[in-house]
This record gives structure tokens, C-alpha cells and sequence, in this order.
């Protein structure tokens, strides 16, 4: 009868540890889902930081010859003034 009980706790003991280990096992699997859903985030977000740094780049770019533009007319047009202004004063003297 002692016999039978101490098989009797064996096995619920044994029963015991293999929940335990189905569950650890079950936590595993799911941590390792988790990460890899993870890094897959991480790359994706990764591929957008690198389009919008190009973009950045680009509109960066962009804006300097924006610029360089805007000088250029705001050269050509000081000049355009001057030359009406020139023009106007000889007319003022003439007159």
C-alpha cells in the first residue's frame, strides 16, 4: 500500500514537472515569435529611416539650389535696378 502511494505521488509528481516544462517550453516558443515579429519591425523601420534620410538629402539639396536661385535673381534684378535708376536720373538731368 506505501508502495502504491509513493508511486501514486511519483507520478503526480512526474505529471507536475511535465506541465511545467510544456509550459516552459510553450513560453519559449512564444518569446521567440514575439522577437522575431520584433526584428522584423526593427527592419522595416530601419528601411523607412533610410528613405526618409534620403529624402532628407535630396530636399536638402534641393533647397541649396533653391537658393543659390533666389541670389542669382536677387543679383540680376539689383542690377536691373540700377540700370532703371541710371536711366531715370538721365532722364531727370535732360529734362
Amino acid at each position: 500500500m506505501a508502495k502504491e502511494q509513493e508511486l501514486a505521488v511519483a507520478v503526480d509528481t512526474f505529471a507536475a514537472l511535465e506541465q511545467r516544462v510544456v509550459r516552459a517550453i510553450e513560453l519559449l516558443n512564444r518569446e521567440r515569435e514575439q522577437r522575431a515579429a520584433a526584428e522584423n519591425q526593427i527592419a522595416g523601420l530601419r528601411e523607412q529611416l533610410e528613405v526618409q534620410h534620403a529624402q532628407a538629402a535630396t530636399q536638402r539639396r534641393e533647397i541649396e539650389e533653391l537658393h543659390r536661385e533666389r541670389d542669382t535673381v536677387r543679383t540680376r534684378v539689383e542690377r536691373l535696378m540700377s540700370s532703371l535708376d541710371a536711366i531715370e536720373a538721365s532722364f531727370t538731368q535732360s529734362a
